[in-house]
């Protein structure tokens, strides 16, 4: 069996989406003749954990952990939090009620740490690293970012090395949603830019997750060849059994929801559904974690008792809301050069075939993909007529039993993507 050394900051028991692309491909490369040997961190700073994700680790996959130094730890001291405390998923996104320290260590997280806060684990990866090549007889390698630091590791080592190396990216580096929004000095995008124009150049081929994000790189590097492979479902996640219909028509939405998130235009669509329409029996259900304007949203449109937080949960507990659900809620981050984004809530939801309601770019990937898949409808940001015929049409859709959604899904399944992903490796082997 030929051998991939992957190379990724985030690892089961690292919880949250992130994870979730590079944990599905190291589980069915064994069944395409690759056998996965993966080089993470053994301090991860990571928001969640989830335990349940190890089940998922083939029994051919080998496990190599490093040091790394973490910038949060310094964080955590200068802010007053505890050592084993969790750095919020969306501390870069939040500018509210902040501390002087805390506006500083910002400032410092996104203008001295190039290109990410991961830097710091870069000797420790590339010195491992050389190791596993010699003694693993490694064929091939693979990184996957965000963060950016993998994609340096895996370059450092490929030249030393001279193994082909395939750069995966879940995300773009400079427009990454994170830094749309944030004031980063012209000297730090500038060395962070060259970065990103080494790895793309440097990297045998590229894959990424949409054409968007393809086009992008494009027009950064000429004659490159970049993959399209996109986030998918995994079907064992999800349990074949029959669910009681529901009473009450529930809208349910896993994971985190930033600033750039927040769905003010459906919440004020509900409003109407609920206080002039006289829809009483209705229901958002949230499973992860929300910022501070979303819940400013909830209580000025007076939906505290109908709407249900529930917190991060287990990937197999977020998974089972999604299915006794009747309704998803997508929301693409409304910010600048989004139209490629295409999370890995919009694939677990096609797993579910459940009605998919949209808020985003209408001319953007995702909604591509909710049409070629008949998954769903999406709405703009800010089209309240839409959005309230949208929710409406989908309150007497589930009351009549009416949906006419197809759900033709089985080519995001994450074995065939997988397979795809092997393909690929096999290519740069001849």
């Amino acid at each position: 069996m030929k051998k991939v050394l992957i190379i990724t900051y985030y690892w089961p028991p690292a919880g949250g989406a992130g994870v979730q692309r590079v944990l599905k491909f190291a589980k069915y490369l064994p069944q395409f003749g690759w056998q996965p040997i993966i080089l993470t961190v053994e301090n991860p700073d990571c928001p969640v954990i989830d335990e349940t994700l190890l089940n998922d680790i083939p029994e051919a996959c080998k496990i190599y952990k490093t040091k790394s130094l973490e910038p949060f730890e310094f964080y955590k001291k200068i802010s007053g939090k505890k050592k084993g405390e969790k750095i919020p998923s969306d501390i870069l996104m939040n500018d509210k009620n902040l501390s002087l320290i805390q506006k500083f260590s910002k400032w410092v997280r996104v203008n001295l740490f190039i290109p990410d806060a991961k830097i710091g684990w870069k000797y420790y990866a590339v010195k491992e690293g050389l190791e596993i090549i010699k003694n693993e007889k490694i064929d091939l390698i693979f990184s996957t970012s965000p963060p950016q630091t993998p994609a340096l590791i895996a370059k450092t080592l490929a030249q030393k090395t001279k193994l082909k190396w395939i750069a995966d990216f879940r995300d773009p580096w400079m427009e990454i949603v994170h830094y749309q929004n944030l004031q980063r000095n012209s000297l730090t995008k500038f060395i962070d830019s060259r970065l990103e124009k080494s790895v793309l150049e440097n990297a045998t081929s590229l894959i990424t997750i949409s054409s968007d994000i393809i086009n992008l790189f494009h027009s950064k590097v000429e004659n490159k060849k970049i993959n399209l492979i996109p986030n998918g479902f995994d079907e064992t996640d999800f349990k074949e059994t029959e669910f009681a219909e529901n009473k009450i028509f529930t809208i349910a939405y896993t994971g985190v929801l930033t600033k750039s998130r927040v769905p003010i235009t459906f919440l004020k669509s509900l409003n109407k559904l609920i206080f002039e329409d006289k829809v009483q029996n209705i229901k958002l259900v949230f499973a992860g974690k929300t910022c501070p304007e979303f819940d400013e949203e909830i209580e000025k449109n007076k939906l505290r008792n109908y709407y249900e937080q529930r917190g991060f949960l287990p990937h197999h507990e977020s998974t089972n809301i999604l299915q006794t659900s009747d309704t998803l809620l997508l929301i693409i981050d409304d910010v600048p050069n989004n139209k490629g984004f295409l999370t890995g809530k919009i694939f677990e939801y096609l797993g579910t075939k459940k009605p998919i309601f949209a808020i985003g770019p209408t001319d953007g990937n995702a909604n591509d993909i909710l049409n070629e898949t008949s998954s769903g409808k999406m709405v703009d940001y800010n089209d309240e007529e839409s959005t309230y015929s949208l929710l409406k049409e989908m309150y007497n859709n589930w009351l009549n039993k009416s949906f006419n959604f197809t759900y033709k899904v089985d080519q995001y399944s994450r074995k065939g993507l997988t397979k795809k992903l092997a393909e690929i490796f096999n290519e740069h082997l001849t």
